[in-house]
């Protein structure tokens, strides 16, 4: 298993990195952290509590927050102290372990944000198969969302890829490789682009659009229009996720495409490394603001107005919702 001090290319070039930075991220992982913890933390306990789960695009949903959760509680509290600490403070063994599990859930996120923006394609083209959409493609797409995660993850454990410090020099990450690197490298990283990266940004978009001229045609009673506000609140978070995400991307070019191209490994402007795992910590609670500001019955839901508690909602409205429990 390849560790953080084994691979010894440049023994992490980004040492130069201005203290007061690092500083500066562990502030800001920590805000954003603490903050997506404790919103996503409420969404899972609402799902609990007011058994929202019986809606079947709510599981969809669910995953989505668990992908943002298991990133915020396993990635800011180590990444954090060791930004302020200005190094990695836990060992090259759990380096490694960081390194997959944030690699794991960013690929989690990336296609569980693929996966629901789908189900929302599918349910406006099947709208009059509900049910069979549901047992067909649910538990099918939520699998789906771990394997890929599994598949691209665990490779750099055994030396496909490498798990290395990242631009700041404080943890681990996916160290880019060169053309003069092995071809398991490559072999992994190229793949690794396209699949959980490209292709699903492509998807996304694709059947953001289908879906939503699909609604307008076939959507007309008033339960319909509630999945339309889902339907909303989802691509919202989709185009407000990926745009949170573009400087991780632009990140991983800056790195990537010299060494492709030019064969060396430039340093990474300061504060682009500081904007990129500040934005990528903040696009996890995204999900939840979004169900709050669009999605009139999760934003019911968060605030405690579901079940027994109907007094905020318009009477009409809190009987159906009543009865959709019976």
């Amino acid at each position: 298993m390849q560790t953080l001090f084994d691979y010894n290319e440049d023994e992490c070039p980004w040492y130069y990195f201005d203290s007061s930075y690092k500083t500066l991220l562990g502030a800001c992982l920590i805000v954003f952290g603490v903050f997506g913890v404790l919103l996503n933390a409420w969404l899972y306990a609402t799902f609990i509590h007011s058994h929202l789960v019986i809606f079947k695009s709510h599981v969809l949903v669910l995953n989505l927050c668990s992908a943002s959760l298991g990133r915020n509680l396993l990635g800011f509290p180590f990444s954090a102290s060791s930004a302020i600490a200005k190094r990695w403070l836990f060992g090259p063994a759990c380096c490694q372990l960081f390194a997959f599990m944030n690699q794991f859930f960013g690929i989690f996120q990336m296609i569980a944000l693929f996966a629901t923006v789908l189900e929302r394609y599918l349910l406006a083209r099947y709208y009059r198969r509900e049910r069979t959409v549901y047992f067909r493609y649910y538990w099918t797409l939520i699998f789906v969302c771990w394997m890929v995660a599994i598949i691209f993850a665990t490779p750099p454990l055994f030396g496909y890829g490498i798990y290395s410090c990242d631009a700041t020099g404080t943890v681990c990450s996916l160290m880019w490789p060169s053309l003069k690197s092995g071809a398991k490298d490559l072999g992994y990283s190229v793949p690794y682009v396209i699949v959980c990266g490209i292709i699903p940004v492509i998807g996304i978009f694709f059947f953001m659009v289908k879906a939503i001229r699909l609604e307008r045609i076939n959507y007309r009673s008033e339960q319909q229009r509630e999945e339309r506000r889902l339907t909303r609140s989802i691509h919202v978070l989709s185009m407000v996720t990926l745009a949170l995400w573009v400087p991780a991307a632009v990140l991983a070019g800056w790195q990537w495409l010299p060494l492709l191209l030019y064969g060396y490994r430039p340093h990474v402007p300061q504060v682009l490394a500081l904007i990129a795992p500040i934005a990528a910590e903040a696009a996890t609670s995204v999900p939840v603001l979004s169900y709050l500001a669009i999605d009139e019955r999760l934003r019911a839901a968060l605030l405690g107005r579901m079940r027994k508690h109907y007094a905020l909602l318009h009477p009409d409205r809190a009987k159906r919702y009543r009865r959709s429990f019976y």
